[in-house]
């Protein structure tokens, strides 16, 4: 049998500039085909970054803690210490107490209310500001074999002030009612899949959607807030205690067009007792 002709790699060659041709028609018609979505693309990106308001980095500590004062009724309270941009100043305080009622293992109702402290900066002026507000909210657990999974949802009720400066103060005026639904989903699994986490390292992955049930013209005048996708890993330490670290990236809508994001380094730390 005669061996075949090797087609040259030379472009300038007829047949090498019949392929480099065939190749730009397959090219050209492929843009044909998807050229409305290519653009769509672009002009999605190109007009979120055009509308943004803020793109931020900062840190987040955070302490969860659940204390059993019978079978059925626990305390539980978690504080959280957030920066501004660049972990340059604090920027966020907050103190949450709470009772949950344990109907089942499964399921829980907790209520309480939340202090909040928020370093507000108006004209060159950084001052503290109240922001405190009353929650409910009803959780279920789930196991799924070696795994987690956590439902929150969460209903919470605060007053929106009008913020002016007053001398070397910035106070708060004409408070509005509003009032926001939260839902909140976790994972968490061990890296090893023959154990349940009982003791060593996993790692978790959750998000959480922040809606206005009521009063959104005192807030953002939409129906969505805000939503946080997180993952981290952590470490079990027993029965009592995790210490996690994670990223979580925030994106809340403004008024009108506008939008800011956080990119966040936390640390949790959770303690059951």
């Amino acid at each position: 049998m005669g061996k075949k002709k090797k087609i040259p790699d030379d472009k300038s060659h007829p047949i090498g500039m019949t392929k480099v041709y065939l190749c730009a028609l397959k090219i050209i018609s492929v843009l044909k085909t998807y050229y409305r979505s290519i653009l769509s693309f672009f002009f999605v990106l190109f007009s979120m970054f055009a509308t943004a308001q803020q793109h931020k980095f900062s840190g987040w500590g955070m302490s969860v803690n659940t204390i059993a004062l019978s079978p059925k009724l626990n305390l539980i309270f978690d504080s959280q210490l957030r920066s501004n941009h660049q972990w340059k100043q604090p920027e966020t305080f907050i103190l949450r107490p709470g009772l949950t009622y344990v109907l089942n293992k499964n399921v829980s109702l907790s209520t309480g209310f939340a202090l909040i402290q928020n370093w507000k900066t108006i004209q060159g002026l950084r001052d503290g500001v109240s922001d405190n507000r009353i929650w409910q909210q009803l959780g279920i657990n789930q196991q799924l074999k070696n795994a987690v999974l956590q439902h929150r949802i969460r209903m919470e009720e605060r007053w929106i002030p009008v913020l002016k400066i007053a001398g070397s103060n910035i106070v708060k005026s004409d408070p509005k009612f509003n009032a926001r639904f939260r839902y909140f989903t976790r994972w968490m699994s061990p890296f090893s899949k023959t154990k349940k986490m009982t003791k060593g390292m996993y790692w978790a992955v959750q998000n959480e959607f922040f809606f206005n049930a009521a009063g959104a013209s005192h807030a953002n005048r939409k129906l969505f807030d805000q939503s946080r996708t997180y993952a981290g890993s952590g470490y079990r330490l027993g029965k009592h205690a995790d210490l996690e670290l994670g990223y979580m990236f925030v994106y809340t809508e403004g008024r009108n067009k506008d939008f800011t994001t956080n990119n966040i380094i936390q640390l949790s730390s959770f303690l059951r007792l």
